[in-house]
Parts: C-alpha cells; sequence; structure tokens
C-alpha cells in the first residue's frame, strides 16, 4: 500500500506540476474577423449630350454682306470745358436747373435717356465763370456713349 502511495504522490506532483505551469496566461482569443467593406466603384458619368443637329443649308448671310452702319458720333463733351454761360446756353438752352456750391455753380440738364451736369468755375484773372468739368449720368442699365448723350441734349430730347 504503501508502493501505491509512494507511486501516487509523484504522479500527483507531476499532474500539479503541469497545471502550475499551464496557469500561466490563457490563451489569445483569436482576433475578431475583420469585415472588409470594399467602396463600390464610382457610378459612371452619364455621356456628354449628343451635339445639335446641324441645318440642311448655311443660313444666309445677308448680315455679314451689309455691314451696320454705326450711328454718327455726336458732339464731344470734351467741348464744353472752357464755355462760358452764354455759349454753354446757346449750346443746350436753358438748364433745367441751377445751383450754386461755392465756389462753384453748377447747370443740369436733364434729357429722357441721360442727365448732365455742368460745373462752372470762376476763372481768376478775369473773375468770368467757365465750365471746368461735366458730369453724365444715363438712366438706363445699358449706359449710351457720352457725345450720345450730349447729341440728345442739343436736339432738346
Amino acid at each position: 500500500m504503501w508502493r501505491y502511495a509512494s507511486l501516487s504522490i509523484p504522479i500527483l506532483a507531476l499532474v500539479t506540476g503541469c497545471q502550475m505551469f499551464d496557469k500561466s496566461a490563457p490563451p489569445p482569443a483569436p482576433p475578431p474577423a475583420q469585415t472588409t467593406v470594399v467602396p463600390e466603384p464610382p457610378a459612371t458619368p452619364p455621356p456628354p449630350p449628343e451635339p445639335a443637329p446641324l441645318p440642311a443649308q448655311k443660313p444666309a448671310q445677308v448680315a455679314a454682306l451689309a455691314p451696320v452702319a454705326a450711328p454718327p458720333p455726336g458732339p464731344d463733351p470734351k467741348e464744353l470745358v472752357g464755355l462760358d454761360f452764354a455759349q454753354t446756353q446757346h449750346l443746350l438752352g436753358k438748364p433745367s436747373k441751377q445751383d450754386e456750391k461755392p465756389p462753384a455753380k453748377v447747370w443740369t440738364y436733364n434729357g429722357t435717356e441721360c442727365d448732365l451736369t455742368i460745373f462752372f468755375y470762376a476763372d481768376i484773372s478775369t473773375r468770368q465763370f467757365r465750365a471746368l468739368t461735366y458730369e453724365i449720368k444715363n438712366h438706363q442699365a445699358t449706359e449710351g456713349t457720352d457725345d450720345q448723350c450730349l447729341a440728345h441734349l442739343i436736339q432738346g430730347t
């Protein structure tokens, strides 16, 4: 019996020793299965629109044959500079409005398409007022030229 007991002790030690070495660390859990999301390929762009069909015949090129004549240029507004009161009134008529903004005298002409404001200043040597500068304001969004405005004002429209 002692024999069985003496044999059982080393077997028991051997079994418990193996269990001691086995308690080191539990085996790592397997990594979670990675789900790789494959992005969908981008949608193909729609085909470009088809070009408009060409006409069977070329359009008549009448416009190219007969060029549109540009309206003749009117008087140059720069010619107003240097005029005195009498010369300006002879050219444009009586102003719609007269103001004094010392040292200037301001005349305004109101037309159907634009307004013209002329600024007169006294000449130091002669003390006579002469137009030194002007301002043109067009009424419409599509502005005409300054000479067209002056031409309309001279005509009295």
